[in-house]
């Protein structure tokens, strides 16, 4: 008989010898066994265990806050997932989904995400694909003249204030869903290193009134022609800002590429010369799970037309998350409520995971087979209601 439970500090070991095979990573023996971690960090750690205690599969489930149209929400990162290669295909991963999708639920969580090895595999347990992720590479040369410039630039240094860039974080993601809201470790943790240490490198950019409007973190690495500089994160709050973080990459002689994952609204092509120029294509990104469809509906803004409709949620994993809720918008404000209408929409939590939170429109999501419209005279409502979204799914988990 299997169990899933939190691992004890003596049975880390055992789980970062299962990563270090999986994601073929080598590892010292004395780094298996950490001597102290906090509670509240180890009771993250899952793990599913045979009758004779044996660790048989884990992952590493991060709760976290994110916001969804302006509100704030819990959510859990799932990352870590390794299974020993021994013991493969016999349910372990998906026991500890079983046991812990339900808990997230009672505990409070409104979302769940992942970064997936296969997209068939976590669909059996509610997730869907979020975001499709741009890929960019393009040498500082190839832009175009005349960018705004910031009136000032400041190197930001691990031990130093930050100089503004939570603030402008803050303000980047005042209209994006899923964007984290970041704690002081996870801020620590991104603005590690130095230009000297490891090159690593964060600036600020400010506006002529001191004020913060964007910032950049990056890591150096030698190329072929030039350094190659990854950006690991960037902001702004406002098209000026974001120009002025490429104005200052055409300075920077000794970058010969740039490498960037684009978000979704910005018009990276038209900041270039010629867009030739730029190297772009496109990767499956995370996969995002509705853990409280009740919560999660009740947060949709109400679309400017009136209607009405009644969608049916079926959840394999969250019981609770079945059945039929009727929608109601009055042009300003929506009512939810459990009913046994007749039906206008039926979807999995697979489905209403992508129309709430994907990229992809309502009319996209139907032809994506991920929803099932039974009665299309309340279609243009419904399409209203569950339009496109802005979204910011960057954190590695």
């Amino acid at each position: 008989m299997s169990e899933v439970r939190s691992l004890k500090l003596e049975e880390l070991a055992a789980y970062n010898k299962l990563s270090s095979i999986c994601f073929t990573i080598p590892t010292k023996t004395e780094d298996l066994s950490p001597k102290e971690m906090p509670a509240e960090k180890l009771r993250q750690y899952r793990g599913c265990f045979d009758e004779d205690s044996r660790l048989l599969g884990g992952m590493i489930l991060l709760e976290m806050d994110c916001r969804f149209e302006g509100h704030p929400c819990r959510f859990v990162g799932v990352g870590g997932v390794v299974t020993d290669p021994a013991d493969r295909r016999r349910g372990a991963i998906r026991q500890i989904f079983e046991a812990d999708l339900p808990r997230m639920y009672e505990e409070g969580f409104t979302f769940s995400a992942l970064y997936p090895f296969s997209h068939v595999f976590y669909r059996k347990f509610g997730y869907e694909l979020a975001i499709v992720r741009r890929n960019a590479k393009f040498s500082p040369g190839s832009l175009r003249k005349g960018l705004c410039q910031a009136a000032s630039i400041r190197r930001i240094l691990p031990d130093e204030h930050d100089g503004g860039m939570k603030q402008v974080y803050e303000a980047y993601m005042a209209d994006k869903n899923l964007g984290i809201l970041r704690s002081e470790e996870q801020w620590k943790s991104l603005r590690s290193g130095t230009p000297w240490e490891n090159q690593k490198h964060a600036y600020m950019l400010y506006s002529e009134n001191g004020e913060p409007i964007a910032y950049w973190i990056g890591s150096m690495s030698k190329g072929s022609e030039g350094a190659v500089l990854s950006m690991e994160d960037m902001a702004y709050v406002s098209r000026e800002g974001m120009e002025a973080v490429f104005a200052m990459l055409q300075s920077m002689n000794e970058v010969g590429t740039v490498k960037l994952a684009v978000p979704q609204d910005m018009p990276l092509r038209h900041l270039m010369a010629d867009p030739y120029d730029m190297e772009e294509d496109s990767s499956c990104g995370g996969m995002v799970r509705i853990v409280n469809a009740e919560k999660v509906l009740g947060m949709l803004p109400a679309p400017a037309l009136a209607g009405r409709c009644v969608v049916e949620v079926s959840d394999g994993q969250i019981p609770a998350n079945n059945g039929r809720f009727l929608i109601v918008g009055d042009g300003e404000r929506l009512t939810l409520t459990r009913t046994e209408d007749e039906l206008d929409l039926c979807c999995t939590i697979n489905g209403l995971s992508a129309l709430v939170v994907n990229s992809m429109d309502f009319r996209e999501c139907l032809d994506a087979r991920l929803a099932e419209l039974l009665r299309p005279e309340n279609g243009h409502f419904m399409a209203e209601l569950f339009r496109a979204r802005k979204q910011h799914l960057h954190n590695y988990f």
